[in-house]
């Protein structure tokens, strides 16, 4: 079976490439075929190690021209997916099966919701990463999705076991300190991050994430500067994000709009209690007391002192609450099930 990804596969920061990178490496009884465009020595070095993976093939856009492959499948909405999708069916004389994986709710404030809507369209089979977005599809679309497969989380690589120690004094951190991760950007809700951070000003809150735009970064850099225990570290690689993990008190991830978190199933991989609000695909990931508890936004007083809470835990009790979420994370959301989940899938269109 040939699977061609129309993705560059071998970027290690963008979620949507490591998704489907999982999928290839856990896989080995297909061919898969993706394009490479390394942006950092780190994607250079671990692309190097993947492309030498014999069922793993490295190809150019002429390619899609001279090789006939049985699926084509996306797991992002860009004109260059649908594109390629298009010539992939083309050359099998419409033999080969359209899979798209809607990743995020569908929202008209996206930049690529035109394409989005005509992934959903185009496609022969659609898959989505939440309940949450498939009853969205449903909504606006009217179509049903044909399957539900969450996004997974590398177990070995996301363990407290695999942490390596950070040098808080050359960063600025105290202890004790709580993480916001990701895009700073008006969805995800920084603003909410910040004003929690003012309610504890003997706690650091340390954001870690890039930008969308040079107007964002100024905005959310200029806010930061208003709180003395707000350190802003931009983005980082995956491990410095997984070390300040292993010994952070909480993750707060206030986003009003998810398709399926990763962060935060990485974070309770890492045994860290997660605070968000009950919206989007969120009450798909915080589980009460399993790993974490959802807070309306109307009353951060309540955020703050949920973590006051968590700073008084025995460390017995954060042992306990860190086992429940890593058990919960490896039972759901293993990249070793939901590979097993594709593979079921992909074999079941093309018998179809």
């Amino acid at each position: 079976m040939r699977i061609l990804y129309p993705i560059n596969l071998d970027r290690w920061k963008f979620p949507v490439s490591s998704s489907l990178r999982e999928l290839t490496l856990r896989n080995p009884q297909f061919d898969f075929y993706s394009f490479s465009k390394p942006t950092s020595e780190e994607d250079k070095t671990l692309g190097n190690l993947l492309w030498n993976q014999p069922h793993i093939h490295k190809i150019s856009p002429i390619d899609l021209l001279k090789t006939p492959f049985d699926i084509v499948h996306h797991a992002s909405a860009t004109t260059s997916n649908l594109t390629a999708s298009a010539i992939a069916k083309m050359r099998s004389f419409g033999k080969c099966v359209h899979i798209f994986t809607a990743p995020i709710q569908p929202h008209k404030e996206d930049k690529y919701y035109k394409q989005y809507v005509n992934s959903v369209r185009q496609a022969d089979v659609l898959a989505a990463v939440s309940h949450a977005v498939a009853d969205d599809i449903q909504i606006q679309f009217g179509r049903k999705v044909d399957a539900v497969i969450p996004s997974g989380v590398d177990l070995n690589f996301f363990s407290p076991e695999a942490a390596q120690p950070i040098d808080y004094e050359k960063l600025k951190i105290r202890q004790p300190f709580v993480l916001f991760v990701g895009v700073l950007t008006p969805r995800k809700r920084p603003d909410i991050f910040m004003q929690i951070a003012s309610l504890l000003p003997e706690f650091d809150f340390v954001m870690i994430g890039g930008f969308y735009s040079p107007q964002e970064q100024e905005k959310y850099t200029k806010e930061a500067l208003e709180y003395s225990n707000v350190k802003l570290l931009g983005a980082l690689p995956r491990s410095d994000v997984r070390n300040l993990m292993a010994t952070a008190l909480a993750l707060v991830f206030p986003s009003e709009l998810e398709g399926l978190p990763l962060t935060i199933l990485e974070a309770s991989a890492m045994g860290l209690p997660i605070l968000s609000q009950p919206k989007s695909a969120m009450p798909e990931a915080v589980i009460k007391d399993v790993t974490g508890w959802m807070f309306s936004d109307e009353d951060l007083h309540i955020w703050a002192e949920k973590l006051q809470e968590i700073q008084n835990w025995s460390e017995t009790s954060r042992n306990n609450f860190a086992d429940k979420a890593r058990q919960f994370v490896s039972e759901n959301y293993s990249w070793d099930l939901v590979a097993r989940q594709y593979a079921n899938l992909y074999t079941q269109v093309l018998v179809n």
